[in-house]
């Protein structure tokens, strides 16, 4: 039996979805060319019931029956095993997609309203949706190696003996900092570029808030330091952390207590455990507690009153007695008014003298700096 094939029905004009097994493309081609499942059998060689099994997606095309296929019906072997490959592939996204419902209650413990910021998920996605976003926005596959990436090894923070700290959202902090950080182009890191990067951060502290912290960044990248603003997550409690990304030191810091005395010191504070524990170690700070039994923040305090109150200043700063005098001594040391008064403050434990000269990180100076450290796209 002779069976010409039009020319109209060459395997490259079957639209194939990636969704479909391949005995339904068989089928399709088999009914363009008007080609009984019989005659296909005839013609490569396979019984009827091999055939029909591929045509009733009981069973699939192995390598050898794309060859026979081949020479049979002209079609490249490759052909059918694409089909089979995205077949397979979708049989296995089906199976994970089932198996997020056991993800839905990991996936609700993070905080809705910075996913939603962030773009991490969408406002009107199901819980099954969350959870698959999640885990590609942390690049794990289950809440298991979630724990086993994220929460041990990078979660390791000492735990505050007075309050309660969601774990689940400092991670997504951190990946969020993470994230906005490895978008920044910075210099190779040299320490000797730092320490003068830091020298310059007291004169920063004079500008208004966020043109301050743009200074700082700027400054920060050419050392080799990606500084990265992203607010905090509720119930976490945290001011700054610094960690390695790959080869790059980054800083991420937040307006915890919405003080720019403590976000400076903070920033400082920062920077000393990059110069002073050049190991490359995480530091998750998550109180403004400059009273700790920690060799490496001690360390680290010390060094950000250092830069911030050279010399005499916290001497001169503690026996200032009325707002007059704090507001010379700002003029005098250069530095911020809200930084002179917030460390008066800190010194003497007598907030009515300095107090109302702290002035407040506002919610529209947490947008600035949000725009500043805008994020790269996370999830489509």
């Amino acid at each position: 039996m002779t069976h010409e094939t039009p020319p109209s029905t060459t395997p490259t004009e079957i639209h194939t979805d990636w969704s479909l097994h391949p005995g339904v493309v068989l089928s399709q081609v088999l009914a363009r060319r008007a080609m009984r499942q019989a005659e296909l059998a005839e013609r490569t060689g396979l019984t009827p019931k091999h055939v029909n099994q591929i045509v009733k997606q009981a069973v699939g095309i192995t390598p050898d029956v794309a060859v026979l296929l081949e020479r049979a019906l002209d079609t490249p072997p490759r052909f059918w095993a694409n089909i089979g490959a995205d077949w397979e592939v979708y049989l296995s996204e089906q199976r994970a997609s089932a198996s997020l419902k056991d993800f839905t209650a990991w996936a609700s413990k993070f905080d809705s309203g910075t996913l939603v910021r962030y773009g991490i998920v969408g406002r009107s996605d199901s819980l099954p949706e969350r959870a698959s976003k999640l885990l590609r926005f942390f690049g794990v596959a289950n809440p298991e190696a979630f724990e086993q990436t994220w929460m041990r090894p990078r979660v390791s923070f000492k735990r505050s003996q007075a309050y309660t700290v969601d774990e689940q959202n400092t991670a997504l902090w951190l990946r969020l900092v993470e994230h906005c950080a490895q978008g920044i182009d910075v210099s190779p890191y040299r320490p000797a570029d730092l320490r003068k990067s830091a020298a310059q951060i007291p004169a920063f502290t004079s500008m208004p808030f966020t043109t301050g912290f743009e200074a700082a960044q700027t400054s920060l990248a050419r050392a080799g330091v990606a500084l990265v603003f992203v607010r905090q997550a509720p119930e976490t409690r945290v001011c700054a952390a610094t960690w390695w990304i790959d080869d790059k030191p980054a800083i991420g810091i937040t307006e915890r207590h919405k003080k720019p005395d403590i976000f400076w010191f903070s920033l400082l504070h920062e920077i000393g455990h990059l110069l002073l524990h050049p190991r490359r170690k995480t530091f998750l700070d998550l109180e403004d507690d400059r009273h700790t039994d920690d060799e490496a923040e001690i360390e680290a305090n010390d060094y950000a009153a250092s830069v911030l109150f050279p010399g005499e200043a916290r001497d001169r700063i503690a026996k200032a007695t009325t707002r007059q005098e704090l507001i010379l001594l700002a003029a005098d040391l250069k530095l911020g008014l809200p930084i002179v008064a917030g460390q008066h403050g800190h010194l003497t434990n007598n907030w009515r003298v300095g107090g109302k000269l702290r002035s407040t990180i506002t919610e529209q100076d947490v947008a600035v700096l949000e725009e500043r450290c805008q994020m790269p796209a996370i999830i489509s």
